[in-house]
């Protein structure tokens, strides 16, 4: 069984912006009382730093179709090897791995169904895939939409959510009995599914991602969001203050969450 790290939101916090930090120590937390066994595949690793943060071990295989992000994540040197492909042609033998996970990453590929597929070939009998994609609520629990909706402009609180999901790059936001049934139409049973983030964290990091510009432009310009990670935990110290390890877990396994854990099984 894989060894995790801990202190999850401090160590992320040192490395990228507020609301980032903060949605990813909730996946953090959730995959860390999971049983990962080697070998184990991330469909859509990024620059590696979930993987940096999470796993007190390598995992042996990472994927994902940017380059440029794959080379970040050959220096934090987490993966036993890294491929450049996409989540629906991945260059493995069937049956190849006890344990596949994909963060936050589903969401944003529109045939979503290939890579399923693809994940059903690749997992081994008996075998755990682990994901975590937003719910119908994430792009409702937004600033602007609640501002809409609560002054009475709901017509142009929709056309505000479809832009929000074509700006992230969301195709894909289900609630719990649409996500069951897309991951069963494709070979799956589900074990669990669990939500998180309430309406109150969601809106907290909307609010957040206004200040984070300059996170992003120094993740364009150096595929870094920070160089002086450090530093930047020091300036932060009043954010660990507010939001610690029980204010997290309370947000696990709550009712319309804005985003939701799933435990699949082949």
């Amino acid at each position: 069984m894989i060894k995790f790290k801990s202190n999850f939101f401090y160590n992320y916090l040192k490395e990228a912006p507020i609301p980032l930090a903060l949605e990813r120590s909730f996946e953090c937390e959730i995959l860390s009382k999971q049983n990962f066994v080697h070998p184990v595949l991330d469909i859509g690793c990024g620059e590696g730093l979930f993987a940096q943060i999470l796993f007190d071990e390598k995992i042996d295989v990472g994927i994902d179709p940017d380059g440029r992000e794959l080379a970040i994540a050959a220096d934090y040197n987490m993966y036993e090897e890294l491929i450049k492909c996409f989540g629906d042609k991945i260059p493995k033998p069937s049956s190849s791995f006890n344990t596949i996970f994909s963060n936050s990453v589903l969401e944003h590929i529109p045939d979503i169904e290939s890579v399923l597929k693809e994940a059903h070939r690749l997992l081994a009998a008996n075998g755990s895939f682990y994901i975590t994609v937003p719910t119908d609520m994430f792009d409702r629990y937004s600033i602007i939409n609640q501002v809409l909706v609560n002054t009475g402009f709901k017509k142009t609180a929709s056309r505000f959510r479809k832009f929000f999901n074509r700006f992230w790059k969301h195709y894909h936001y289900y609630d719990m009995a649409g996500w069951k049934n897309l991951m069963e139409r494709n070979g799956f049973s589900v074990v669990e599914m669990k939500e998180y983030e309430s309406k109150g964290i969601c809106l907290l990091n909307d609010f957040q991602t206004l200040f984070s510009v300059p996170s992003l432009i120094l993740k364009k310009m150096f595929n870094r969001w920070t160089l002086l990670p450090h530093v930047r935990a020091l300036t932060l110290t009043p954010v660990r203050a507010l939001i610690n390890h029980q204010s997290i877990e309370r947000n696990i396994g709550i009712k319309n969450g804005g985003l939701i854990f799933i435990h699949l099984k082949k």
